[in-house]
């Protein structure tokens, strides 16, 4: 029927052309296919300056075994009366995680979990890792404060974390922390501290020295620079 002159189309001619356009199934499957690139993408993204450099080759051979040296010798300090402290670079942090964690202990890494890295920022440490579902995967990320609140009494805060672009509370990445702590014998508890949520480590502290002799560790303290982790305490003898 042809319009009187003067006369708007009606609000049925406007929508069809909209809704002829959605019934179409090519459109409708691009526009589908776009949304999901579009959610895929943000997952995909990671905040600018978390993520540290991981050496390879020969450079990250030699890194990786200057880790493995500065551990060994922090877990003997451990083990004997006096003061103990080893400061570990980020570099030397990532080669670890690339090389040997998946060569030596895959164990420690959760299903559809790889790739780990650190980042060693001002009073603060920045970790991420890849996670995978099929031929899916996103970057998981966490900025944290780390400080050391008594003798062997750890307070872990979350500045900031996200699957991709998509934020996720501070309590489910402290849960998850506080999980992996306690498998390790640490006791853990979070509270509510300076505002927001707070995990707290209690470190076991008792060992026994390389004579057999009781003894107790205390981590003095925990500090992050630019680059760099430093830890430092001391072991003291036990009364019989």
């Amino acid at each position: 029927m042809t319009p009187t002159p003067g006369e708007p189309g009606t609000p049925r001619q406007a929508g069809g052309a909209g809704r002829r356009w959605l019934r179409r199934p090519a459109a409708a499957g691009l526009l589908l296919l776009g949304l999901l690139a579009a959610s895929y993408s943000l997952l995909r993204v990671s905040p600018v300056g978390i993520r540290g450099a991981v050496p390879s080759g020969p450079e990250g051979e030699r890194a990786a075994g200057r880790m493995m040296s500065k551990a060994s010798s922090l877990v003997a300090g451990l083990d004997r009366p006096g003061d103990w402290g080893e400061a570990f670079t980020e570099t030397e942090a990532n080669a670890w995680l690339a090389i040997d964690l998946p060569r030596h202990a895959p164990g420690l890494l959760a299903g559809g979990i790889s790739s780990p890295q650190v980042r060693f920022l001002d009073r603060r440490a920045a970790c991420s890792a890849t996670v995978s579902y099929g031929p899916l995967s996103a970057r998981l990320w966490a900025i944290l404060d780390v400080t050391v609140r008594t003798d062997n009494l750890l307070a872990v805060g979350v500045d900031s974390a996200g699957l991709g672009a998509v934020p996720i509370p501070p309590g489910t990445v402290l849960r998850a922390i506080a999980a992996r702590a306690e498998g390790a014998g640490a006791a853990t508890e979070i509270r509510l501290l300076d505002g927001g949520p707070v995990l707290l480590v209690q470190l076991p502290g008792r060992t026994k020295t390389t004579s057999g002799e009781p003894s107790e560790y205390h981590l003095g303290g925990v500090q992050i620079t630019p680059g760099e982790i430093v830890l430092a305490g001391t072991t003291r003898s036990l009364p019989r």
